[in-house]
């Protein structure tokens, strides 16, 4: 009996295992049907996902749905925006409902990994707004009823979920959030009992970070009402890094737009310590070891209605009495720190939002700083009223706070003051808005093992009036580079006050040394350093787009890239992320640079110059070695030694390590090359063979002047002469990227040139054809040859127009130019030999007319 009973039980366990296994093999064709028609039936939106798995056995009683790597693509103004990618989604749906085959009732959702991205655009259109409107057609309907929230639990787990509302202007982002939910949603009134877990959470309205990467425990049980869509907080808890609030009252949404609220929260604890972990750079470092007393309270309230024309009233207070932060192994503390602030909004209208913080005070050791702030009316016309007065040694920081590895020093003496309205600026009635005080650095250093390049300033002084900054005695040293600075920034209270206004300043700048790859890029390596990688490479520098200053600059040296520069002076103008060169000298690979031009990272991707240059006497093997567009493009300059004159006009896009794209480039010039001697180049080598003389295996240039345009990723040369020993060569032609050439080379040679055999040749002919013609013409001393100058700089061919090597055809041409030069030259003598006879019977024809008037005059006499 029992053997019976143990085949049976294992029986019936075989047949419920192979129905777990047989049912989602049953149902997968039909399930993967009516999953894709209720997608493409109901989402205006571009959807995938890999493969798709069905299962019983870990969801039992329901069936698992898993969607592997989801993705959720936006179309129209969000064709570019992924609305959500999900390594996977699980839907546990119930078994019978698919069974039956009509609508599937999903129990849960399980979210893995998720990445979501929830934006708004300033027309207040939403990407995740993808739903399909309302048809009328059974197939649609059909659709849209396939499966059925019948929710009991939820959950995320190490998601990523960013909310970007730029109508509101207002951000969110939530990084590794781990979520879950737990309530029947098939009731109209349930409890959802929620925990969320978020290692960061940042939340930012109108650009100012209220939550900076801040960690989140939350565990937030709530009373829900489906039918009025009324959201009830129960006894909750929420803990922000070391602070734990409370919040009780609720939120509803009666419509699609709206959502009313009425809201109040407090601070459970009334620690200092813990508001203090709020503030990123003080919680990440020592925060355990920090020593912080003194009462701290924070509460608020929120009532009202919250749309896109609305917020809610609101009222926000935060106080500290008698704070004091001190960390056991240093000195000194920040002592009796007291703040009062209120941020309130009395009927939502953001205009009448006032920040008023009537007075702060602290006291670094026994040095006080105080200063207070209001703010009213921030939309229509923002009034500011503020002031900060103190004097700090920044010495007594590193006494306050741990800084490791870091040296900080000096005094900073403020005492500035400001109270006005915008519009006042608006209307430039300056006197209206009482602005004033200074601000006075004196020796600050700041420097460490992890700063990137020491600071060091001497002296500074900033002075504060209503219509401008007037910076004066700027000293400053940044790594190896200094700098001495005096000028004024012209519009701050406009560029504090106006969205998109550009800082505008006026400058004199002056130094002994720039190091302009120290400042722009990684530490400069050192020469053995720079040895081993002579690859090192530059990043772009990016133009800031939102000042506009005019900089009058002389350095005596500045370092960039391989450059050495010396007595470099000219104006600087930086605007619209663009710097304009105007009138720039310097001395630079031997020679003397002027240039004028724009430098522009308008696309920071694809940054963009365009100058014209004017150089003299620079010399060539220092070009040769310092610019890679002359190493690719005019690789002679390897085999030349000498100097060269140049006015070139210059412009080019940048790749990401700030060298020419050389596809891009666009230039052309006049280059007069003063002196130089051209030695071991390959194509001249050729040229010598082929000519059978050693006169072009090297040759001296004197004041030779030649055009030149670079277009395409080739360079070529307008015809010039080149004159050696008695020979004239004409070159012109071109050369690539490629390292292709193709020049024409026209040259008059001396006979002698030609060797024995082409000068036997070239007589022995002449004779024949001076026998047959008799005449008596003799050889020139000079032949016309003609050279095409191919192949690649390496590999180079030369084809001369007669033949190359056959000195028979070489001679017959030669004597064909000659024959033709005499034939020439004799129609020329006879030609004047006719117009002398014309000349003298035209002469005598003349006299004769005259003698015949004579003696007719004569008679009538």
């Amino acid at each position: 009996m029992l053997k019976k009973i143990s085949l049976t039980v294992a029986a019936i366990v075989l047949i419920l295992l192979a129905g777990a296994v047989a049912v989602p093999l049953f149902f997968k064709k039909e399930i993967d049907a009516k999953l894709k028609s209720t997608i493409n039936n109901n989402v205006k939106a571009k959807v995938d996902f890999t493969d798709f798995d069905l299962s019983l056995l870990s969801s039992f009683p329901n069936l698992g749905i898993k969607i592997n790597n989801l993705t959720i693509v936006g179309i129209d103004s969000f064709a570019k925006d992924t609305l959500a990618n999900v390594k996977q989604l699980q839907l546990n749906v119930n078994l019978l409902s698919v069974i039956k085959g009509e609508t599937y009732q999903i129990k849960s959702i399980d979210l893995s990994e998720p990445i979501i991205y929830a934006k708004v655009l300033k027309s207040g259109q939403a990407n995740w707004d993808i739903m399909k409107k309302d048809s009328s057609s059974t197939s649609a309907d059909t659709a849209k009823t396939t499966f059925k929230a019948a929710l009991q639990k939820y959950s995320i787990e190490r998601g990523n979920i960013t909310y970007d509302d730029a109508a509101l202007n207002f951000f969110m982002e939530l990084k590794n959030v781990n979520h879950t939910g737990k309530g029947d949603f098939t009731q109209d009134l349930f409890t959802l009992k929620t925990q969320s877990d978020i290692e960061k959470l940042t939340v930012k309205y109108g650009g100012i970070p209220y939550l900076n990467q801040v960690a989140l425990d939350a565990d937030l049980p709530l009373d829900i009402d489906m039918k009025k869509m009324k959201f009830t907080f129960s006894e909750n808890k929420i803990q922000l890094n070391e602070l734990i609030l409370s919040a009780v009252g609720y939120l509803a949404m009666p419509n699609a737009s709206d959502m009313v609220m009425d809201l109040k929260f407090d601070a459970k604890q009334s620690e200092l310590k813990n508001f203090l972990s709020l503030i990123p750079a003080i919680y990440a470092s020592n925060f355990k070891d920090m020593q912080a007393t003194g009462k701290f309270a924070m509460n608020g309230t929120a009532k009202g209605t919250y749309n896109e024309n609305s917020l809610p009233a609101f009222d926000v207070n935060l106080s500290i009495e008698n704070g004091k932060i001190k960390y056991p192994s240093l000195p000194s503390a920040i002592n009796n720190i007291q703040v009062k602030s209120n941020i309130n909004n009395p009927d939502g209208v953001i205009d009448h939002t006032v920040v008023n913080v009537p007075a702060f005070h602290l006291e670094f050791g026994a040095v006080p700083v105080d200063g207070r702030l209001l703010l009213k009316n921030p939309t229509t016309d923002p009034f500011v009223d503020m002031a900060l007065k103190g004097k700090l040694d920044l010495k007594q920081l590193t006494s306050i706070f741990p800084m490791k590895d870091m040296t900080l020093t000096g005094i900073l003496d403020a005492d500035v003051q400001a109270a006005g309205r915008k519009s006042s600026i608006d209307k430039g009635q300056y006197e209206a808005f009482k602005a004033s005080g200074q601000m006075i650095a004196n020796n600050f250093t700041y420097a460490g093992k992890n700063v990137p390049m020491p600071v060091n300033v001497p002296t500074a002084k900033m002075g504060f009036s209503p219509k401008n900054i007037t910076l004066s005695n700027l000293i400053a040293k940044v790594g190896k580079s200094d700098f001495s600075a005096n000028g004024s920034v012209n519009n701050y209270l406009s560029y504090f006050f106006k969205k998109n206004q550009a800082l505008q300043g006026d400058f004199n700048l002056s130094a002994s040394l720039i190091d302009a790859n120290e400042l722009m890029g990684p530490k400069a390596a050192s020469k053995n350093e720079a040895a081993k990688k002579p690859d090192s490479k530059l990043s772009v520098f990016e133009v800031p787009g939102n000042i506009d200053f005019k900089v009058a600059a002389k350095a005596d040296r500045v370092l960039y890239d391989n450059y050495d520069i010396t007595n470099a002076k000219g104006a600087l103008l930086v605007k619209n992320k663009t710097i304009t060169f105007k009138d720039m000298g310097m001395n630079m690979l031997g020679g003397e640079v002027n240039m004028n031009g724009f430098y522009a990272t308008t696309d920071p991707k694809k940054p963009k110059v365009d100058v014209n240059f004017g150089i003299e006497k620079m010399d060539i093997q220092k070009a040769f070695g310092a610019f890679n567009t002359v190493k690719l493009l005019a690789p002679v300059a390897k085999f030349t030694k000498g100097t060269f004159s140049t006015n070139l006009k210059f412009n080019s896009d940048l790749d990401q390590n700030m060298m020419p794209v050389y596809s891009s480039i666009n230039a052309e010039g006049l280059a007069n090359i003063i002196q130089a001697v051209v030695d071991g180049f390959e194509p001249l080598q050729k040229l010598a063979s082929a000519l059978s003389s050693d006169k072009f295996k090297k040759l001296e240039l004197n004041n030779v002047m030649t055009k030149f345009k670079i277009k395409d990723g080739r360079l070529n040369v307008s015809p010039f002469d080149i004159r050696k020993d008695g020979i004239v060569m004409n070159v012109q032609g071109s050369n690539g990227l490629d390292q292709t050439m193709a020049y024409d080379l026209a040259l008059n040679v001396p006979r002698a040139m030609l060797g024995a055999k082409a000068n036997e040749t070239a007589n022995a002919m002449i004779a024949k054809l001076n026998s047959k013609a008799g005449t008596n013409v003799a050889l020139s001393e000079t032949i016309k040859v003609n050279a095409v100058l191919g192949g690649t700089i390496l590999k180079p061919t030369i084809g001369l127009k007669y033949g190359a090597g056959d000195a028979k055809a070489t001679a017959k041409d030669a004597v064909n130019a000659v024959i033709a030069e005499k034939k020439a030259e004799l129609q020329t003598k006879a030609q004047a030999k006719i117009d002398t006879v014309k000349a003298k019977a035209t002469e005598k024809v003349k006299d004769a007319i005259a003698d015949k008037l004579n003696g007719l005059f004569k008679r009538k006499n």
